[in-house]
């Protein structure tokens, strides 16, 4: 039998004293033993509770005195009714040992690391919610989970903040086992480390705190179909002067391709015949990046179809109409 079978929706310290009402005996004697700080959490607090009753004793660990008495009376009736674990105490007891966990050590807050790792990878930020809750009132169990993408984690335990930490702890485990793609790094001189440095360490949020606190409300994790709007976001001025220059029949497309990133405001990386691109016909392949924190664009192509592709690329990310 399930213990909800036994308690028949009673809690266990009514059903401990009504056993003990039938078998005409004295009523359980319940005595404090302890209350301590939890080793794992020093923001919790673990009080200890020891019934007598029917010739047998039990203890019972809780997070409150209620709850404490209650496991105390439940291991009783355990012991009474010489019951195994069943598969729902199974889930609340491993819900309960699961606040023991990393998860919960030092009070460490596992949903603002997850969101940390969210903005400095630029990923879309969590979403954490409650999947379902089952158990008796006074061991509840929680289970949330906690979602980027495609991605799912899940944790359960006896309290909702709990659940939502061990939920965001398994995210990181696994956010933290994703390998980084070496071939987007790149090897930069010192000069222009410091140059790139001093240029994006104003702009740069590294924390879901400063993000938060920040008036530059980005967008993270752009999917494709939306990329375009990065363009449209830029200042009017960088987008109407962008779009002069496109439409202008006195520049080349080559000219055009060269100035497009400095009319918009941004840094390109432009490398014509670019050795690491060969070609079967003795040639090499031209690349056109943008060097950008927030957006990664690379271009590529041959001859004069390459400053083509650049140009057409810009037209149809700001929306022009070409006569």
């Amino acid at each position: 039998m399930s213990k909800a079978e036994i308690l028949k929706g009673k809690v266990p310290v009514t059903l401990l004293q009504e056993m003990c009402a039938k078998s005409k005996c004295s009523l359980p004697v319940y005595q404090f033993i302890s209350d301590e700080i939890s080793p794992h959490c020093a923001n919790v607090k673990i009080f200890t509770y020891m019934v007598s009753a029917l010739g047998k004793q039990a203890r019972g660990v809780g997070r409150s005195k209620q709850d404490s008495k209650h496991e105390a009376a439940w291991q009783l009736i355990r012991l009474v009714l010489d019951l195994p674990p069943g598969e729902g105490d199974d889930m609340v007891d491993a819900a309960g040992d699961r606040g023991s966990l990393a998860a919960l050590e030092l009070g460490t807050d596992r949903v603002s690391q997850v969101r940390d790792i969210c903005i400095q990878r630029n990923f879309p930020l969590p979403e954490i919610e409650l999947v379902r809750n089952y158990g008796p009132s006074h061991a509840p169990v929680f289970e949330y989970e906690c979602r980027i993408r495609d991605i799912v984690r899940r944790g359960t335990h006896a309290t909702k903040k709990g659940a939502k930490q061990i939920a965001c702890q398994e995210m990181i485990k696994t956010l933290q086992s994703m390998p980084v793609e070496e071939e987007s790094l790149q090897v930069l001189t010192l000069d222009q480390a410091i140059e790139e440095a001093d240029d994006t360490n104003e702009n740069l949020i590294r924390t879901y705190r400063e993000y938060t606190q920040s008036d530059n409300k980005k967008k993270l994790g752009v999917s494709l179909a939306d990329r375009h709007t990065f363009f449209l976001e830029l200042p009017q001025e960088r987008i109407d002067q962008a779009r002069q220059l496109l439409v202008n029949p006195d520049e080349t497309v080559r000219e055009k391709c060269l100035q497009i990133a400095t009319a918009l405001g941004l840094k390109s990386k432009i490398q014509l015949s670019n050795p690491n691109l060969p070609r079967n016909k003795g040639c090499y392949l031209s690349t056109f990046e943008l060097v950008n924190p927030d957006y990664d664009c690379l271009i590529v192509g041959e001859g004069d179809t390459f400053y083509a592709n650049v140009c057409d690329y810009f037209v149809r990310m700001l929306n022009i109409k070409v006569c």
